[in-house]
């Protein structure tokens, strides 16, 4: 028998072009699609709003909107299309910062540009949020509904053809949407700028907090899941009691006329359409919003691309929120009064900036759990 002492066993360090997605990975590959796409998308809106401007016109925006309670209706709209192009100039710039991440990630030097590049970044963002209402949500609202009832009805097919895209709801729309990838490509740009890795935000040290492992993320995701699921319920109340001809903040004069133009069968979708997205949204923390169930067929037991949940959850959440802070900021500011049926209608409506966050949260939580190993960094 051997009596020679064995070598210590050596610790091999983790390669970090392995473990984290450095500021080079930043530049090139998956990380920098979102952010390259940010600053073009931005870059594109300044170079709109400059040969707006210069042609004499202005945006779809403050008092030139057309339409009554959008963001800022007071404002004179040429005034307000210079400051959007300086938005959308500071935009490209924040963008285009977020290719790199600072090398040295805890010197003063680099929390001075992290900071930096978050408050510019924020700026943007507060500003998205200052130019869109409503209009979003609402085109999302009743685009299924007018498909079904177009074929059938004139004054649906009208306000598909004629209603849906606007000057006002294109200029929100790819508001929102620069807003959403700028928002991406800060977050990356944090994790690595943190010694994180930008795609899955797991640290290179391993020393992950606990709210971000699957087990954490399933315990206040499951909160998270039913107080989202319950706002969509409490607009879909209202709604479904109006078409069963419940008089709930309205009179019986008044849902008639609702029966008699038609608008009950909004309410029917707007209603029906809000509990299907209340299941839905229950589904990011039940086995059947992980595999598809067996009556899916064709799909039974295969599992469900993380992307098919975390996708429309993610555009309803971005949607949700400026549509529920006009409305508040119309209360606050006296141009919204709610009179006779006003709580009822309205109501659900002052809700939604909480279910904005709480969805955000419970399909961040969803991610969380189910975003497997990392193909940059290989954690997981």
């Amino acid at each position: 028998m051997s009596t020679r002492t064995p070598s210590p066993t050596r610790t091999v360090p983790p390669d970090p072009a392995r473990t984290t997605a450095t500021p080079d990975r930043l530049r090139t590959g998956r990380g920098a699609v979102v952010a390259r796409v940010a600053a073009g998308w931005w870059a594109a809106a300044a170079t709109v709003t400059l040969v707006v401007a210069l042609s004499g016109r202005t945006l779809p925006v403050g008092d030139a909107s057309g339409e009554i309670g959008v963001p800022l209706q007071h404002v004179d709209a040429r005034d307000l299309t210079l400051w959007i192009g300086v938005l959308a100039v500071v935009g490209a710039l924040v963008a285009l910062a977020c290719l790199r991440a600072p090398v040295a990630a805890v010197s003063a030097a680099s929390r001075r540009v992290r900071i930096t590049v978050d408050a510019a970044g924020g700026v943007v963002l507060a500003g998205v949020l200052a130019l869109t209402d409503l209009t979003v949500l609402a085109r999302l609202g009743y685009l299924p509904i007018l498909l079904i009832l177009a074929p059938f009805d004139d004054r649906f097919r009208d306000a598909l053809l004629h209603k849906m895209v606007t000057g006002v709801s294109t200029f929100q729309t790819a508001a929102l949407v620069g807003g959403a990838l700028l928002a991406v490509a800060l977050v990356r740009f944090d994790r690595a700028s943190r010694a994180a890795c930008a795609p899955c935000g797991r640290r290179s040290d391993g020393r992950d907090p606990a709210w971000t492992t699957p087990a954490g993320a399933a315990r206040w995701g499951r909160v998270a899941t039913i107080a989202a699921a319950l706002v969509p319920v409490v607009y879909a109340t209202t709604r479904l009691a109006w078409v069963a001809g419940l008089s709930l903040g309205l009179s019986k004069d008044e849902i008639q006329g609702m029966r008699d133009s038609g608008a009950s069968l909004a309410a029917l979708g707007l209603g029906g359409f809000a509990v299907v997205g209340a299941i839905l949204t229950l589904g990011l923390t039940q086995r059947w919003g992980e595999r598809f169930p067996r009556w899916a067929l064709g799909l039974a037991g295969r599992r469900v691309p993380v992307s098919l949940a975390v996708v429309p959850a993610t555009i309803v959440a971005v949607a949700v929120m400026p549509a529920g802070l006009t409305l508040i900021a119309g209360l606050v500011d006296g141009d919204l009064h709610l009179g006779h049926g006003g709580v009822a209608s309205f109501g659900p409506a002052f809700l939604w900036p909480a279910w904005s966050v709480l969805l955000g949260a419970a399909t961040y939580a969803y991610w969380l759990r189910r975003r497997g190993t990392c193909q940059v960094c290989h954690r997981g």
